[in-house]
Formats: structure tokens, sequence, C-alpha cells
């Protein structure tokens, strides 16, 4: 019995050490918001925040790269794939809990007042996970 016991705490020691701990990706808290430029334009600002991305470690550093890009849809149903797009890297003594990405473009004269929605796509590039979230914003309306 004494030597199941050991044989058992054993297994479930180098089981319980040597599984990697795995993360999910999540993009949280996603926040945008459209302001007048005058003459008809308009600026779009957004934001998300991103945890649960793989950050590897090298020469003491921790690396993350996380790729985003949005597409808009307009108020009558519309899609404009890759609206905007873009790639944050980080290289930091120190692991993050966090990732915050920043979205910024224009819209021209062109744009109809109403109901637009950002869908904001992120690939973390060093685990190959990836995560949508979407975020509605009003062009012009009070």
């Amino acid at each position: 019995m004494k030597y199941l016991s050991i044989i058992i705490f054993s297994f479930l020691l180098i089981t319980g050490c040597g599984k990697k701990e795995e993360t999910k990706l999540q993009a949280i808290n996603p926040e945008a918001a459209a302001f007048d430029m005058g003459d008809g334009a308009w600026e779009v600002n957004a934001s998300v925040i991103v945890k649960g991305f793989q950050q590897d470690e090298v020469d003491g550093f921790f690396n993350s790269e996380l790729s985003y890009s949005v597409d808009l849809q307009k108020p009558d149903g519309s899609l404009v794939k890759n609206k905007f797009s873009d790639v944050m890297t980080n290289k930091e003594k120190e692991k993050l809990t966090d990732q915050q990405l920043n979205i910024q473009f224009e819209l021209d004269s062109t744009s109809v007042k109403g109901k637009y929605k950002l869908v904001i796509n992120i690939k973390d590039n060093n685990s190959a996970q990836t995560v949508t979230t979407e975020k509605q914003f009003d062009l012009g309306e009070e």
C-alpha cells in the first residue's frame, strides 16, 4: 500500500508540473466614438483591452505580438473590410497582464449619419489564437 501511494503521488506530481498553463485570448471593454472634424469629416477613435496573449521569454525579456484589423459595418448593413489594421509588439522585462490596442481612422463627408459598428479582429501571433469583439457607435446623432 505504501508503494502504491508513492507511485500515485509521483504520477500526480509529474503530470501536474508538466502541464503548461493555457490561457485564452480575450478582448474586453471595447470603446468607440466619432468626433466631428468639420466639413462633414469624422475621426473615429476606439480601443480594446486584450488579455491572455502569449508572451515568449527570450534573453530575459517577454515578447508579445498582436495583429489586429477593424471592419466597419455601416448603417445600411454593408461592411468595409480592413478599414484599419496594425501590429502591436512588446519586449518587456516583466510579463504584461493586458495590452490596450488603439484604433484611429477618418470617415469622409460621404459618410451618412447613423449607427455604425466596429468589428475588431485580433490575433496573437505567438499562439495563433484569435478573438473578435464588436462595438457600436453613432455618427452625427446626439
